[in-house]
């Protein structure tokens, strides 16, 4: 029997995509269905007010703010304080606070009569003149975004960890990394059916946390969760840009309002202009050492919001912290965060769920230390490296294991150059990925909750056939191939007899699909289930035979007790048909639900272990300036994971090819800016570009494997290092070849940028 754990089995699902046979949300349609459009503000801020008459007149349905006065805003799962969250309708309510903003909804018969639609609404506005940059937005004249609140300073906080050492060296820099996009190749898309008869709201969309969703729409339109329901079809991305619920919220609105099944998709140009943006921050980060040990970190983060709090926020600010002093043996830490509203649209869970920008500026400030001191950047990283695992950080942070002075000669052999010219230079980067949980939300929440929980339900048939159910659902990332591995690993059964539905909160409890969390939490429960259903059989069988369970062996597919020899198959068809020996329950299916191991709340002292694993991503690569036109060519790019146990390597070398080419893309190409109306200089990708082929080099991938020992297999999260990296590993390339630390970095690195930096050099 084929042992598939471990094994680069070809993906089950890739069938069905690749002759076209997927089910996405727009394959999806229903009888007597409505189609809607949005209408977006014009302008970054502005009093508006509609006249709906002449669509109304061509049968449309028009639906404003006016429409939703019994339901409530858009929740916030992560502020204690609500009185100190930005209040966000469905629908902006008379003004509107950044370009795009929904301000009605069209509905009509047909997507292309709606969209058409749009132009024929009469909208006055009073624009005013917007707040766009965070520092004035925080300045002693500025206007207040939300005059409730009284400040457009809507959350800040101190975080210390450790002592301050009274002697120091330091470097001290500023750092700008821009808000960019998901982008995914599936903007978001929903279809919601009210049916005023029973209350039950059924929604199909592409997001990835449905279980969370489900609640929200229960707080907003007041629907017991028990009548909520949402199924996610096939997904084409997702990136963090699927944690989105105005699109849900507002199909769903449409269907109660319209008593019909109401599906919306979203254009390129809205997902550009107005879903979730990636962190808008803006660092000054000091780095504190004395010789060659790296003592401390003391770091300044000013974060633009947007308008809104998104539904996560501010969890992206708070998973960085633990990475602000990373891999290190470092003493202290202070983090000081001011986060801002301005006149853009939301920023909120993008790839990394807030790492990028922290890996960015550990791993720069190591780099300059080793500049500035002198001392061999290895030696540097050598020496202060954390090297006995399990290690509790001083935030709190339990790493689970790995050899980081290993991972990072073994990169770093990868990566010498012949004929390295002054132009030529070589980076280096070193990330821990969390794997699972958000664990780090205690930090902001008085009652602490622990919604880190994942349920799996699994059945098998009379033939042996078995059906895993999870309302965890997949972007594309093979976890029906994974989940599959799993089952007929622990059964010994063939991969095709197991049968795998993914994303509807009918199905068990969980919270949902981000944060490197499924090979973790799900794959976990998957596991812990399949082992269960195993025990159940055997407990079964040894009543059948009227033996102990201990004589019962299930092995390779193979049951045998005492001298006798059945396939699973057998055996199971046994069970079924032959239930007048075991009893009256006779049914081969088990539910598991389980929490992320390992995690805990935060103590008096705000420490708390952020994530069940932390995995090694290092990153080295060179790359070539030209030094006539500042562009950054990449002539070798290697990865370094360990992610602990793999399922499937195929898999986890596609997750790293996929999440390096969008860290690349952040790094050289991808930003989202506005003029000083706020109106956003990208509305497409001709303008907002996004890595091809061509900027992409081959990457050279190396694994090394140390299980966790916090999780059942072993496994570790994945998903987003290849992400995280990249911009520390080229930023520090660049340096490399000016031969001097960068006072203020600028993410992403324009070509304008390095040629400003050379020209400095020379």
């Amino acid at each position: 029997m084929t042992l598939y754990i471990g094994s680069s089995v070809k993906r089950v699902e890739d069938l069905r995509f690749l002759t076209g046979k997927g089910r996405y949300i727009d394959d999806i349609y229903f009888p007597n269905m409505l189609y809607m459009a949005v209408l977006r503000s014009n302008y970054a801020w502005a009093k508006f007010k509609i006249d709906p008459k002449r669509v109304e007149e061509r049968g449309f349905s028009v639906i404003t703010f006016e429409d939703t006065k019994e339901f409530s805003p858009l929740p916030n799962f992560f502020v204690s304080d609500p009185k100190r969250v930005p209040k966000e309708y469905i629908l902006a309510k008379d003004e509107a606070k950044y370009f795009g903003e929904p301000i009605g909804l069209v509905i009509g018969r047909d997507r292309y009569e709606v969209y058409d639609a749009l132009e024929l609404i009469d909208v006055d506005y009073e624009p005013r003149e917007p707040i766009t940059d965070p520092f004035k937005a925080i300045g002693p004249n500025s206007p207040t975004l939300h005059k409730e609140l009284g400040s457009n300073i809507v959350y800040s906080d101190i975080f210390e960890y450790g002592e301050e050492p009274n002697d120091y060296n330091y470097i001290e820099k500023k750092i700008r990394y821009n808000r960019i996009l998901p982008a995914p190749l599936e903007t978001n898309g929903v279809i919601a059916e009210f049916d005023k008869i029973s209350g039950n709201l059924t929604i199909y969309a592409n997001t990835q946390v449905p279980q969370v969703f489900k609640t929200a729409l229960g707080i907003i339109f007041n629907i017991p969760r028990s009548k909520v329901r949402i199924i996610v079809p096939d997904t084409g991305g997702g990136f963090g840009g699927k944690i989105f619920l105005k699109p849900i919220a507002m199909t769903a609105l449409a269907s109660i309002i319209t008593g019909r099944p109401v599906k919306y998709i979203e254009t390129r140009y809205e997902h550009i202009i107005s879903a979730i943006h990636g962190p808008d921050r803006h660092y000054t980060a000091k780095i504190l050492y004395k010789g060659d040990e790296l003592v401390g970190a003391i770091i300044d983060l000013v974060e633009d919001f947007g308008a809104y709090l998104h539904t996560y926020q501010p969890l992206p600010i708070l998973r960085q912290i633990y990475q602000l002093v990373g891999p290190y043996k470092m003493k202290y830490l202070k983090f000081r965060v001011s986060g801002v509203v301005t006149n853009k649209p939301p920023t909120g869970a993008y790839r990394g769920l807030g790492i990028p920008p922290a890996v960015l500026v550990l791993e720069n400030l190591v780099k300059s230390v080793s500049k500035v001191s002198g001392i061999d950047e290895m030696e540097l990283r050598m020496k202060n490296f954390i090297d006995k695992l399990p290690y509790e950080h001083i935030t709190g942070a339990v790493y689970d294991s790995g050899n980081y002075r290993e991972a990072l000669k073994k990169l770093v052999s990868q990566l010498e150059v012949k004929d390295k010219d002054k132009y030529t230079g070589i980076g280096i980067a070193f990330a821990l990925e969390p794997g699972s949980s958000l664990a780090f939300q205690t930090l902001v929440v008085n009652k602490p909750r622990t919604p880190y929980y994942e349920g799996v339900y699994m059945r098998m048939d009379s033939g042996g056939d078995v059906t895993v159910f999870l309302s965890t659902n997949t972007m594309g990332t093979g976890h029906e191939t994974s989940i599959s591995q799993v089952v007929a690993d622990v059964l010994g059964i063939p991969i095709d007899d197991v049968k795998v539905i993914l994303g509807d909160t009918a199905g068990p409890p969980g919270t949902g699909f981000y944060g490197s969390r499924f090979s973790v939490v799900g794959i976990s429960a998957v596991y812990t289930a399949a082992l269960k259903l195993k025990e159940k059989m055997r407990e079964y069988l040894a009543k059948m035979f009227n033996v102990e369970k201990d004589e019962v062996k299930i092995d390779n597919g193979i049951v045998k007790i005492s001298n006798k020899s059945f396939s699973i198959k057998e055996a199971v068809n046994m069970i079924y048909n032959r239930s007048y020996l075991i009893g009256n329950e006779i049914g081969l299916d088990v539910s598991v639900t389980i929490n992320s191991y390992n995690v805990n709340i935060a103590d008096d002292k705000r420490r708390v272990n952020f994530s069940t694993t932390y995995g090694v991503n290092a990153h080295g690569v060179v790359i070539k300036v030209d030094k006539d036109t500042g562009f950054i060519k990449i002539l070798k790019y290697v990865v370094l994971s360990d992610c602990g146990t793999m399922i499937n390597p195929m898999i986890v070398d596609g997750q790293l090819m996929g999440g390096t080419t969008m860290g690349i893309g952040a790094s050289l190409l991808e930003k989202v800016e506005y003029d000083e109306n706020g109106i956003p200089k990208q509305t497409s990708f001709a303008d907002y570009w996004i890595p091809s082929a061509e900027e992409v080099p081959t990457f050279e991938i190396q694994h090394m494997i140390s299980p966790s020992p916090f999780t059942p297999l072993g496994t570790k999260g994945v998903a987003e290092g290849g992400a995280t990296v990249p911009p520390a590993a080229i930023i520090n390339a660049l340096e490399d070849i000016l031969k001097k630390p960068i006072d203020r970095i600028e993410i992403p690195i324009t070509p304008e940028y390095v040629l400003q930096l050379i020209n400095d050099m020379s």
